[in-house]
């Protein structure tokens, strides 16, 4: 009986001891399971995160810029005298087209042509008044005057006045007051026919601000033509691509809002730098029958392509021109030198060739940020 109790005992301890012996190669196990998790977690738990591996070539290089289109040939109508306009002024609208020398506005002439009339009378008067001291003074000179007087004709321009034969003549005409009478006259035929506005060239009116029936001053705004076969498109450049933009340098231009494209070729370069900007405007002529003055245009202009260079998403620089690559599992800044910023797109160097660049927009990126790179 004792016998079978011992045994029993002894059965009963082995079982402990083998179950001691099992918990504790556990919990040996245990830390060394934890450590092999810890050095895991570094893959496990890093960003997942797209990259490109840029390659070193020639990047061709375009520039571009919007600007506003404005008409080559531009004439702002102002009066230059006073009076009425006529009822000719009821066809001066926007959008009407007129040909080169075709009346557009009139204004009452009759009063200030009565006063020409007169003055014109006056100096037939005058010079009538003048020959027969010429013929006793002046023999030679008298029948040219009188000659040139009896062609004068009040409603017709005044001819040239007869050279006179010596310095003593000019003088004589000159203290008689018709040397004065003449000019006089001459100016006042120059303000009679700015009564009569005349197109300068074939345009459209673009804006209108007088009616028929308005009393208008001198100075007073009355509408603008345009020519509308050319146009030039205003841009601004970098300071730094001037040297390879010069008058000559062709462009193609595009728009947002219609289709097709046109040529242009630069025709002046700004003289001076916008100092906040430092920028030159550049002039662009063009022409086509479907562009507007006012249409805004994007210029396209054609730059020395570089070479040893590099493209990538321009999202990708920063203000700084940095860039993050990834190496060993971690995200590192790094310097480059931005060439161009295209669109969408940037031109570098100064990375070396297979690098992985980072290509998506990770929030809160930082100096040695654990990452995974996308196999996909």
């Amino acid at each position: 009986m004792n016998l079978k109790k011992n045994k029993s005992r002894l059965f009963s301890l082995a079982i402990a001891f083998a179950v001691v012996l099992v918990a504790f190669a556990v919990v040996k196990a245990l830390p060394a399971k934890e450590s092999n998790n810890g050095n895991n977690s570094h893959d496990a738990s890093g960003t997942l995160v797209e990259v490109i591996y840029p390659e070193l070539g020639t990047v061709e290089h375009t520039y571009k810029a919007t600007g506003k289109l404005r008409a080559f040939d531009r004439f702002e109508i102002f009066a230059q005298v006073d009076g009425q306009l006529q009822p000719s002024a009821r066809h001066f609208k926007e959008g009407n087209s007129y040909a080169k020398g075709d009346v557009m506005l009139e204004i009452d002439q009759q009063e200030y042509e009565m006063t020409l009339l007169a003055q014109k009378s006056d100096f037939i008067t005058l010079i009538t008044s003048i020959l027969p001291d010429l013929k006793s003074d002046y023999p030679t000179s008298y029948p040219i005057w009188r000659e040139y007087v009896s062609n004068l004709d009040v409603t017709q321009a005044l001819s040239e006045l007869p050279t006179p034969s010596d310095q003593q003549e000019k003088f004589y005409l000159a203290g008689k007051g018709v040397l004065s009478r003449y000019y006089n006259i001459l100016s006042a035929q120059e303000k009679l026919a700015k009564y009569t506005i005349r197109a300068p060239f074939n345009g459209v009116v673009t804006s209108v601000k007088v009616e028929a029936g308005t009393a208008v001053r001198m100075g007073s705004e009355m509408g603008t033509l345009i020519n509308t076969k050319l146009y030039d498109l205003e841009i601004s450049v970098p300071l730094a691509l001037l040297g390879n933009v010069s008058v000559g340098t062709s462009a193609r231009l595009s728009s947002t809002e219609i289709p097709g494209t046109w040529t242009g070729d630069v025709v002046r370069v700004g003289g001076n730098i916008d100092d906040q900007t430092q920028s030159v405007k550049l002039f662009i002529r063009t022409s086509g029958n479907t562009l507007k003055e006012g249409m805004f245009l994007t210029a396209d202009l054609q730059q020395q392509a570089f070479t040893n260079a590099m493209s990538l998403p321009r999202k990708m620089v920063d203000d700084q021109y940095q860039v993050f690559v990834v190496k060993d599992g971690q995200l590192h800044r790094t310097t480059i030198e931005v060439l161009s910023r295209q669109d969408d797109v940037a031109v570098i160097s100064g990375l070396t060739p297979g690098t992985p660049i980072l290509s998506t927009v990770v929030k809160s990126a930082y100096e040695g940020m654990p990452v995974r790179i996308s196999r996909k």
